[in-house]
């Protein structure tokens, strides 16, 4: 049986510092916790957590050697959604986009059969970022995209100038992967328990997923597969108040029934509760689920003993612990 994580992330040290006033800047606090710095955001360490001198996060063959231990063959990496960017100006943006799929890349190509990555885009300039699509994939050999749920420079999921990225991610038989990032790096709202990063990430793939299927992007767009990290946000779990919506509520556009769109939708696994992990199998099967443990994430769990905990039958397992993966990222 092969195992993918699907969901992981990296920090590439050489991208830091390379966005101007942004930064990225990592600082070691003096209780040892590692602090992200993007413009005048500054992550706030949980506790028990650090990324302090974790080498998995920048060096491929410290990742390798994780994976080895953890006996996983294949990993899809893609950065910390706190570096989109999508609030800078958009020459930063732009350029900044290019040095982080680069570094992606390099990554990656430390072993080119077990590391993948998906790309980042400058979606405060969409030409910028049709290019810049093309390039991952047809140069460094992405095998999708990794963009926010909302609020994208301007942007939601169903806005129209989004559209020729989704026509050319249909075209290449890739996935666009829905991560949502922190909304304080716009706001500069207080955060207080990080619920931007509890609550808030439930709301926004929520969202996200409303915008792609009320607004009639997937009946325009009817093979682009989308993964919504972290089990799906509220998706499964109010699943019959979004059906409801969609007959009664304004301007939506969708043209079939609600369920028949979950077959556009790709979910990990990542379900801290074993109860609302088992409801997540029945609620999407094993074909649309796939191991992602948003490894090394403060809420990062082992994927694989997550479904190990379902007992499910060996060949739902091996779909979701590889194979769902292996053909949603088209991998070897």
């Amino acid at each position: 049986m092969i195992r993918i994580n699907a969901h992981s992330h990296v920090i590439p040290l050489e991208t830091m510092g390379r966005a101007g006033k942004y930064g990225p800047e990592l600082i070691d606090n003096p209780d040892g916790a590692l602090v992200l710095r993007v413009g005048d955001y500054r992550s706030r360490p949980q506790r028990g957590h650090s990324l302090v001198l974790d080498e998995r996060l920048s060096d491929p063959k410290a990742r390798i050697d994780y994976m080895d231990a953890q006996r996983i063959d294949k990993m899809i990496v893609m950065i910390s959604p706190l570096f989109y960017l999508y609030w800078a100006e958009a020459d930063i943006g732009i350029e900044f986009s290019r040095i982080q799929n680069d570094a992606l890349a390099k990554f990656c190509a430390y072993s080119p059969q077990r590391l993948y990555f998906v790309a980042t885009l400058p979606l405060q300039d969409l030409n910028a970022s049709e290019k810049e699509l093309d390039r991952s994939v047809k140069e460094l050999g992405a095998k999708g995209i990794s963009i926010g749920t909302d609020n994208l420079a301007g942007h939601e999921l169903d806005d129209e100038s989004l559209w020729p990225l989704f026509e050319k991610l249909e075209k290449y038989h890739l996935p666009v992967f829905l991560h949502p990032y922190p909304l304080p790096l716009q706001t500069k709202q207080s955060d207080k328990y990080n619920l931007s990063w509890i609550a808030g990430y439930v709301h926004q793939e929520t969202a996200g997923f409303c915008n792609l299927v009320f607004g009639g992007v997937l009946d325009r767009f009817p093979k682009l597969k989308v993964y919504l990290s972290h089990g799906g946000g509220a998706v499964p779990y109010q699943w019959g108040r979004l059906e409801y919506a969609a007959t009664r509520m304004p301007d939506v556009k969708s043209k079939r029934p609600l369920k028949e769109y979950l077959g556009n939708f790709y979910f990990d696994l990542l379900i801290h509760d074993i109860a609302a992990r088992r409801f997540l199998v029945d609620f999407a099967g094993s074909d649309h689920l796939i191991v992602g443990d948003n490894y090394p994430g403060w809420d990062a769990l082992n994927g694989f003993a997550l479904v190990d905990e379902l007992n499910l039958s060996a060949q739902d397992a091996g779909k979701i612990c590889g194979g769902t993966a292996q053909k949603l990222f088209n991998l070897a």
